[in-house]
């Protein structure tokens, strides 16, 4: 049979099928890898039904508030037990950051802004609810060793119940945002004032704000050196990384961890990571020091600084957790950016675990406030985009009764 030599036509038209063939194959990985859906599916339903009608005047619909809430990392590190007169909050140990999170501290934070949520949402839903925080030190064993209690509340029925609060109705608009901030716009007039207030309550806190001059510099410069020995030590960045979600299957999988949609990235910065094979552990903490270096700390309008007696008290942590649900809730009612930028503490917990010497905890005390003790360290400022919602396990998966 003669050969048949191709022709520019034919050359043309084989050329287009392995450019249609090549865009196909992009457009299946970009819609395999997540690229054209955001926030979609049941890894996101919570925040759909955080108030649904089937909950409403039930203890159901605390649950579904508290699950919601800030918490490190996304691990949501718990688990509810109820009864129709008390939802126990237990704190779930096999979701513990391990070196990030040697003593339990910010998984208490996390607790605290679970138990945050639910106290709004009780008198909306027909309940005046007490709150019994667990005391003690934090333990030192962050085993996965099943749960442990944190706190109670205590229910009590109230009618009729109450209208909802400014604070209750941001719960599901509250998302942290580590994107760029505006710093040339700043905060809006009176705010920080308003979160003064929501903190003057909280006898067992204090809340201070760092928005410029030396003590700015060195809380800044503090932030982004802690980052830095983090991404140094193998562990810790081991055991963050653990948390990571790379693309919809290991979201939907697990509904928890942090994902790129939340990493901060601009758009087109973003479907490029998700379209390109995942990197090591090393590069993408590698990438979290550029970010702090270079956008989360310059853009910030200020820093604000949670102290506590005793950081290592369970109370302690878990209303400093209350009070940074409350600073958040606020801030996603006024339309203000919020990010924790807790490494400083996190090293300073290292340090400790380690036997060092407690270099950090001798940088923590310049930001201490009365002989408290640094506990939590967040900055704020004017969002330039909008921040997506981070995946969240639904009621029924993370609650069951007493």
């Amino acid at each position: 049979m003669a050969t048949q030599h191709p022709t520019r036509r034919n050359i043309l038209k084989i050329g287009g099928g392995v450019t249609l063939v090549a865009v196909g194959g992009l457009l299946w990985r970009a819609e395999d890898r997540g690229v054209f859906t955001r926030g979609e599916g049941r890894a996101y339903a919570a925040w759909h039904m955080w108030n649904a009608p089937e909950y409403r005047g039930t203890p159901l619909a605390l649950v579904a508030a508290g699950v919601l809430a800030s918490n490190p990392h996304n691990t949501q590190p718990w688990f509810f037990r109820i009864t129709d007169t008390s939802i126990a909050v237990e704190a779930d140990h096999a979701r513990n950051l391990g070196t990030m999170d040697p003593y339990l501290r910010e998984m208490h934070i996390g607790l605290g802004c679970a138990v945050e949520n639910m106290m709004l949402a009780a008198s909306v839903n027909g309940f005046t609810a007490t709150p019994d925080l667990r005391t003690g030190p934090l333990t030192s064993d962050a085993s996965p060793a099943g749960r442990v209690l944190a706190a109670t509340l205590r229910l009590d029925k109230a009618e009729p119940p109450a209208a909802p609060s400014a604070l209750h109705d941001a719960i599901p608009r509250r998302h942290t945002d580590r994107g760029a901030y505006d710093r040339a716009h700043g905060l809006p007039d009176g705010f920080l004032d308003t979160l003064r207030a929501l903190a003057a309550d909280m006898p067992e806190t204090r809340l201070r704000f760092i928005a410029d001059g030396e003590e700015r510099k060195r809380i800044d410069t503090a932030i982004v050196d802690a980052t830095a020995a983090i991404v140094a030590d193998e562990e810790m960045v081991h055991d963050s990384n653990l948390w990571f979600r790379n693309g919809p299957d290991e979201i939907d999988k697990h509904k928890s961890g942090v994902t790129l949609d939340t990493a901060g990235l601009p758009p087109l910065i973003l479907a490029a990571a998700k379209m390109l094979p995942p990197v090591s552990a090393e590069t993408s903490h590698e990438t979290w020091l550029d970010a702090t270096r270079d956008v989360h700390v310059p853009t910030a309008a200020a820093i604000g600084v949670i102290s506590v007696p005793d950081r290592h008290d369970r109370r302690a942590a878990l209303e400093a957790g209350r009070l940074w649900q409350r600073l958040h809730l606020e801030a996603a009612r006024a339309g203000v950016a919020m990010q924790p930028l807790n490494q400083p503490v996190e090293m300073a917990d290292r340090d400790s675990q380690l036997g060092r010497a407690p270099d950090w905890e001798m940088r923590l005390a310049e930001f201490a406030e009365d002989g408290f003790e640094p506990t939590f360290c967040f900055r704020m400022g004017t969002p330039t985009r909008q921040a997506p919602a981070s995946p969240r396990r639904p009621v029924d998966e993370v609650s069951g009764e007493a």
